[in-house]
């Protein structure tokens, strides 16, 4: 136990180094990478807008790859960009593959994922076990939907060769793909979620955009988009990765607290459509999707692993070390700066 003048000088290091923000980022122009426009990653974008990057001293470029987010984890390994808003499910597959990349900063505490069939074959296909030998449309290989559709598949009793995966790419190409009957089902987000819903095209077998779906899906709470940066980077340019996660921390309480109307009025228009009804639809089925601490909770961590350990004989849980693929390190300190 500390005594009590080692509590009081603590407390004053921690008052200047706060309030003095000393040390000036190591980096401020900074490229991030997302897979797609799906709503998930919208907070990223929507920083950048409200100038809340700025305000840290940063200058962040967005780069949408519109491919699925193993293309943005590509980037990232390879290095064209600083950093990717992902699935936090790519730190872990990347462990097992001797590549330490860590998430700083929670987007999402649940999934906001559907898997639905087209409503014309919604009489036969209730279950996972019914798409044997159908076509199911995923974003790309490698993504973390083709990674949530094995899993799914498997649950449900299924071979890997019992259903025919596709790569359709991410948003509006998935849902033309699934209109044009060129794919027999779909994984997919908000927006195209409440837009399918809205034509009477799909009809989910599961819609994990609230806890209970999560668990019915994947058996637990399902911790998605992240903020991921390479370890390396992390220990070279902590000032930097602390005002991006200082810039993230306002973005998510400015979420929280405006009214639905106000969000949609500031989302940039990727995420949106041009009906002002079927946005407001959009967030009222998906607002619940966006963090509102951006800490990760080492419990609701296992369960993208046991997903993972399922079907891909890569990863082996004794062999994964969860706390090295997240650091709740840099929202904690954000919180203390932003108070």
């Amino acid at each position: 136990m500390l005594k009590p003048f080692a509590v009081a000088l603590a407390a004053l290091a921690t008052v200047a180094y706060v309030s003095a923000k000393a040390a000036e980022p190591e980096k401020a122009k900074l490229k991030i990478a997302v897979g797609s426009q799906i709503l998930n990653y919208m907070p990223l974008e929507l920083g950048v807008k409200l100038g809340h990057f700025k305000n840290q001293g940063l200058d962040v470029t967005v780069e949408n790859f519109q491919a699925g987010g193993s293309k943005a984890l590509q980037a990232l390994i390879g290095g064209s960009v600083d950093a990717t808003v992902g699935f936090y499910d790519h730190t872990i597959q990347m462990q097992a593959q001797g590549k330490s990349i860590s998430c700083v900063f929670l987007l999402n505490d649940i999934p906001g994922v559907l898997i639905g069939v087209r409503n014309d074959l919604a009489e036969r296909v209730k279950t996972g076990a019914d798409l044997k030998g159908l076509k199911l449309g995923i974003t790309a290989p490698g993504s973390s939907t083709d990674t949530m559709s094995r899993y799914f598949i498997k649950k449900a009793g299924l071979g890997p060769r019992d259903v025919n995966i596709i790569a359709v790419g991410s948003g509006a190409p998935g849902m033309v793909a699934l209109e044009a009957k060129n794919i027999d089902a779909l994984v997919y987000f908000d927006p195209v979620a409440t837009l399918l819903a809205r034509k009477g095209v799909a009809k989910p077998l599961f819609d994990a955009r609230t806890v209970e779906g999560s668990k019915l899906a994947f058996g637990g709470v399902y911790p998605t988009a992240c903020l991921y940066l390479n370890a390396d980077f992390i220990a070279k340019n902590p000032e930097t990765v602390q005002r991006l996660v200082d810039g993230f921390l306002t973005t998510h309480r400015w979420i929280a607290s405006v009214s639905t109307q106000e969000l949609v009025d500031a989302i940039p228009r990727g995420y949106k459509t041009d009906d002002a009804a079927v946005n407001i639809d959009i967030l009222n089925a998906s607002k619940a999707l966006f963090s509102k601490t951006g800490l990760m909770d080492a419990e609701t961590a296992k369960v993208p692993l046991a997903v993972l350990s399922e079907y891909d004989p890569k990863i082996d849980p004794a062999k994964i070390d969860l706390s090295k693929t997240f650091t709740n390190t840099f929202v904690e300190e954000a919180q203390r700066r932003l108070k």
